[in-house]
C-alpha cells in the first residue's frame, strides 16, 4: 500500500486526480472514524479509494461515537426478530470475516436493582437474543452470562 502524507500539496494532488476523471473503486463520503476505517480497509484490500469530508477529519458524529457495533438488542424489545437476526449476522461477519483484525467482542455488565424481576425479564430477553445469535451466525457472537453480585466483584 503506498504511503500518503497529509500536506497541502498532496491534498491538491488527490483532489486533482479525483476531478480528472480517474476511476475509483470506492468513494467514501465522510471522514469520521467510520469513513476513515472503511477507506483504510478498502485500500488495504487493493481498491482505489477516494474519501471526502465536508469539515475536518474526525470532526463529525462518528468522532463522538461509542465505537460499539450494534447488536440489535433494542429491536428485540420491539419484537422485530428479523432485524435482530440481521444485526447479529452483520456483527458476526465483522467478528469473523470482514474485519476480525479491527473488531472484537466487548463484554459488559449491567446492574440489576430488582434482582428477581429484572433477572427474569433480562434472562428471557437475553435468552431469546442468544438463541437468535446462534442461528444468525453459527455461534460467532458470544453467549451472554449472568453473575451474582459476588461473582461480578470477582471479575
Amino acid at each position: 500500500m503506498p504511503q500518503f502524507h497529509l500536506s497541502p500539496e498532496n491534498r491538491q494532488r488527490a483532489l486533482d486526480q479525483m476531478a480528472g476523471g480517474e476511476e475509483l473503486d470506492i468513494l467514501v463520503i465522510g471522514g469520521g472514524v467510520t469513513g476513515a476505517g472503511i477507506a483504510l480497509d478498502a485500500a488495504t484490500r487493493g481498491l482505489r479509494v477516494g474519501i471526502v469530508e465536508a469539515q475536518d477529519w474526525a470532526s463529525g458524529t462518528s468522532s463522538r461515537s461509542s465505537k460499539l457495533v450494534h447488536g440489535g438488542l433494542r429491536y428485540l424489545y420491539q419484537l422485530n426478530f428479523a432485524l435482530v437476526a440481521e444485526s447479529l449476522r452483520e456483527r458476526g461477519l465483522l467478528l469473523t470475516t470482514t474485519a476480525p483484525h479491527l473488531v472484537k467482542a466487548q463484554p459488559f455488565l449491567w446492574p440489576l436493582k430488582m434482582p428477581v424481576i429484572e433477572r427474569t425479564y433480562s434472562a428471557v430477553g437475553v435468552g431469546m437474543y442468544d438463541t437468535i445469535a446462534q442461528f444468525a451466525h453459527r455461534g460467532s457472537v458470544p453467549i451472554q452470562r449472568h453473575h451474582t453480585r459476588k461473582g461480578s466483584l470477582k471479575l
